[in-house]
């Protein structure tokens, strides 16, 4: 694929994310797909273990979330972004209740794509951040 191809890739899994359509978003994980996430102790492996994480973690807490790639450069299969997440506090995250606060987190991410799916990410989103506008308002 071309470096403009696997581009797109990364922001119809954004975007299909940020319209809430999880089972578009799996569409773009390759069936082994292997997520790196900083706030994670262990990989995320699979599309299903994508969608148990979000599911837990995201989507009770933040159902409204939106990602904006706001920059991304690209390197044969690999794809750099600077995004911005943005999502309302409507629901618990852990043991921290829902505050009804609006939430503005920057991240980094790398995605390496093959095959027209995406086979690995490394996210890195700024989770200190996250907690401080969601407990001290």
């Amino acid at each position: 694929m071309t470096p403009s191809e696997n581009r797109a890739v990364v922001q119809a899994w954004a975007d299909a994310l940020s319209a809430g359509d999880m089972d578009q978003a799996l569409v773009h994980l390759a069936p082994d797909y292997v997520g790196h996430f900083s706030a994670m102790p262990e990989p995320v492996r699979g599309p299903e273990g994508f969608k148990g994480m979000y599911m837990y973690f995201i989507k009770p807490a933040f159902p409204d979330q939106k990602i904006t790639i706001e920059r991304q450069v690209v390197s044969g299969d690999r794809i750099a972004i600077q995004l911005s997440w943005t999502a309302t506090h409507l629901g618990p995250f852990l043991n921290t209740p829902s505050t009804g606060r609006r939430v503005e987190v920057p991240g980094t991410g790398i995605f390496r794509v093959a095959g027209g799916k995406i086979a690995e990410e490394w996210m890195f989103e700024d989770f200190l951040g996250l907690f401080q506008q969601i407990t001290q308002g």
